[in-house]
Order: structure tokens, then sequence, then C-alpha cells
């Protein structure tokens, strides 16, 4: 059986709240931010993947296995998670403490405002 590749960031939308971001827009904005060193347990941790497939689970799996931990997460000004959930999965799975990442100091405009 073959596993579909996750999305490319081209193809994927960061969502908080009615605000979108293309996460290939935050890839260059956040590119000259400071790269710092976070510990897991001060992030929040409250994203839910609801009504998988086993397939799509597997999907997941993959990408988190493909995961670069070397490539920070990024932090929206509040600190919540704009990009990296699989990074940040893998740095759990492996027993990291801590977790590269960038942070806005203000949040870049929404590409999209949602109703």
């Amino acid at each position: 059986m073959k596993i579909k590749p996750w999305h490319s960031p081209a193809e994927q939308m960061c969502n908080l709240g009615r605000h979108n971001w293309s996460v290939a827009r935050l890839f260059e904005l956040a590119r000259d931010l400071q790269i710092m060193e976070v510990p897991l347990d001060h992030l929040h941790l409250y994203y839910t993947y609801e009504k998988l497939t086993l397939r799509e689970m597997v999907t997941h799996m993959q990408a988190v296995n493909d995961a670069d931990l070397d490539k920070p997460i990024i932090l929206d000004e509040d600190g919540e998670l704009m990009d990296g959930r699989h990074r940040l999965m893998k740095a759990m799975l492996t027993g990291a403490k801590t977790i590269k990442a960038v942070r806005f100091d203000e949040n870049p405009s929404p590409c999209r405002v949602t109703d």
C-alpha cells in the first residue's frame, strides 16, 4: 500500500480562529526572526485531529518521521503554534526537552479572514 506524501508548505494554510495564513508566506516572513530554544512544557498543545482514517493517520505518522528538527517551529505573537505540528510531535516522541522556534512580535496580516 502506498502512503501519499504530506502536503508541501505551498499547499498548507495556518488557521488560528478566523485568521488564515499561507504557510509558505509564514516561512518567508519568519526567516529572519531570531531562533530560540523553547521548552516543550512551555508550549500550549491543544491541537486535535478528529475523525482521521487509518490511512490519514499513517500519513501524519510519516510526516512526523520525516520532520526536520533543525527547522524551527513558528509561533504567533501569543505563543500559539502557526507551523510545526509534526516537528513538535517528533520532538515529543523522541523525548526532547526543547525545540527550536521563532516567534512573531506582531502577527503578520492574515491572507484571509473567514466569517
